[in-house]
C-alpha cells in the first residue's frame, strides 16, 4: 500500500521581476508530498524531515531572492514559483536520497508546490511540480 505525506512551510522574503522590478515582499508557501510504502508504521521520520526542509527554508527567509547567494544563478535572476519549485524538488529529492531513502527504499519525492502570497494572505497562484513517474500519461 502506498501511503502520501504532506509536510507545508512558509517563509518571507523579496523578489523583483522583470514586470515589477522594485523589491518587493511576499509570504511564500512551500508543499512538500512524499510517498512510498510505509515500514513499521512509518513511511518516513516527518520532524526530521521537517528539521532538513527547513534549514533549506531559513537561508531565504527575509532575503531578497535575486541576491541570495544560496540559490543557482538561474533562480536569482527570476525567483518565481516556478523557478523556486523547481530548485525545492531537486534539492529536496536529493535530501531524501541521500539521509532517508537508506531507511526506507520506497520512499520518493511525488511533489513540490510553491504560492506566492501577500503578506495579508492573498494568494496569487502556485506552480506545481512533480514527477513523471506519477503523470498517468507517462
Amino acid at each position: 500500500m502506498k501511503t502520501e505525506l504532506s509536510l507545508k512551510f512558509e517563509f518571507s522574503a523579496f523578489h523583483s521581476l522583470s514586470v515589477r522590478e522594485e523589491p518587493h515582499k511576499h509570504l511564500w508557501k512551500v508543499e512538500v508530498r512524499i510517498q512510498g510504502s510505509p515500514i513499521g508504521g512509518m513511511l518516513v521520520n516527518m520532524t526530521e524531515v521537517r528539521e532538513n526542509i527547513e534549514v533549506l527554508l531559513s537561508q531565504l527567509e527575509s532575503s531578497y531572492l535575486n541576491q541570495n547567494p544560496t540559490l543557482p544563478k538561474e533562480v536569482q535572476t527570476s525567483p518565481t514559483c516556478e523557478t523556486l519549485g523547481s530548485y525545492f524538488y531537486f534539492v529536496i529529492g536529493d535530501m531524501l536520497q541521500h539521509n532517508f531513502f537508506p531507511r526506507n527504499p520506497s520512499l520518493c519525492l511525488s511533489s513540490v508546490e510553491v504560492t506566492i502570497c501577500e503578506e495579508n494572505g492573498f494568494e496569487w497562484g502556485s506552480a506545481k511540480l512533480y514527477s513523471t513517474l506519477n503523470d498517468p500519461e507517462n
